[in-house]
């Protein structure tokens, strides 16, 4: 069997470049609902990202302060 890149197709019109849908999307899944505990998490991973850069930012600061 040859394929369509080739340009010598023998599929006719079962051929899957003729046949494929273009430009069809999948429709997007429904918003989750809210809740509390996806808040909290929000809320706990800003703080921990905060925590992690003040952990290595502020030794260096303070080293080359008192340097």
């Amino acid at each position: 069997m040859t394929t369509c890149c080739n340009g010598n197709c023998n599929q006719g019109r079962d051929c899957p470049v003729r046949v494929a849908r273009v430009g069809q999307r999948m429709k997007t899944a429904d918003p989750l609902p809210p809740s509390i505990w996806r808040d909290q998490l929000k809320r706990l991973g800003y703080w921990m990202l905060m925590a992690v850069i003040g952990l290595t930012v502020w030794p260096m600061l303070v080293y080359l302060t008192l340097r």
